[in-house]
């Protein structure tokens, strides 16, 4: 009876306490984090679907393609052609981006990584590969299934793998509409070639 007649006091002390002001302020900090990759993640979808950007990105891979192959022709070493015109596509897509976002900024820094550790590699042969660290994967398979999932999803997204969340599915929506773009773009490359084979072997003395 007392409790029902006097029932904000309690409340009142909570709601004053400085850690509840610094849960509402997480909260509002998140909603808006929110707020804003939903806005920044339709404009990168709407920005991915134009075949303005699809063509723009053909272009540019064809003519990487053709650097590639040059250097191969003029005696340079390509280990895979499958790996190199995977490379080259990244690449290409990372620089449509024009670095505005993680994932992007990522590929594009591989590269540069990725000759590095050449040199490296040269120096080092026969150096022993360190053993995995078996602690750290026991860890992590003891982590609830959300955060689980947005580990393996940091990992997918190149550059994301210590973001806030917010940030990973804003990064993770623009890289998979980046992602679909290229196949489109790469479907329709393969379409124009197989027309133009047939016409190539006519046209052949």
């Amino acid at each position: 009876m007392v409790d029902s007649l006097f029932p904000s006091t309690e409340a009142t002390v909570d709601d004053a306490s400085p850690e509840s002001r610094r849960k509402r302020r997480r909260i509002s900090e998140t909603a808006k984090e929110t707020a804003e990759s939903s806005e920044i993640n339709q404009e990168s979808l709407k920005r991915w679907r134009t075949n303005r950007v699809q063509q723009i990105y053909a272009s540019k891979l064809v003519e990487a393609l053709r650097r590639v192959r040059q250097r191969s022709n003029d005696g340079g070493k390509i280990t895979s052609a499958a790996r190199e015109i995977r490379d080259t596509a990244d690449r290409v897509l990372a620089a449509s981006a024009r670095g505005t976002t993680r994932w992007s900024r990522a590929v594009l820094a591989t590269r540069v990584r990725a000759s590095l550790k050449k040199h490296k590699k040269a120096k080092l042969t026969g150096a022993r590969k360190p053993r995995k660290d078996t602690a750290a994967e026991r860890k992590r398979s003891k982590l609830p299934a959300v955060e689980r999932k947005l580990k393996i999803l940091g990992r997918l997204v190149p550059g994301c793998r210590k973001v806030t969340v917010p940030n990973l599915l804003d990064e993770a929506t623009d890289y998979i509409a980046a992602l679909e773009m290229q196949v489109r773009a790469m479907e329709s490359l393969a379409e124009l070639l197989a027309a133009a084979a047939p016409r190539s072997t006519l046209t052949r003395p």
